[in-house]
């Protein structure tokens, strides 16, 4: 299957599941990557295992995510109960964005 081709099915399941659509984005790229990388345990495997638990309600399709500055380098994210790629998406995302203004950047 062709990469785009399975984004898109990916995107769709996720959607399907009441992801937003750049919460489906971020996960079928994740994904996608772990495939790609080889990390068969983080990536297609996990799919039924990611939709059993938003039915179950153990996974947040809709969360509320906070970011709370604890100073210039450290940064805490209540990621209300988000699909693990969300989170560790955005906590990458802030981590890198406190290590360029101050040379550190931690995200817990």
């Amino acid at each position: 299957m062709k990469k785009s081709l399975l984004k898109s099915k990916l995107k769709q399941i996720f959607l399907k599941h009441k992801l937003s659509k750049k919460h489906a984005e971020i996960c079928s790229n994740y994904l996608i990557k772990a495939e790609i990388l080889e990390a068969k345990g983080h990536g297609l495997a996990r799919l039924k295992m990611y939709c059993d638990r938003i039915k179950a309600k153990v996974i947040n399709p809709k969360p509320m995510i906070k970011i709370k500055k604890i100073s210039s380098s450290i940064s805490y994210i209540n990621a209300d109960n988000s699909i693990g790629f969300v989170s560790a998406d955005i906590g990458i995302k802030q981590a890198i964005k406190n290590a360029k203004n101050t040379g550190i950047g931690l995200v817990a």
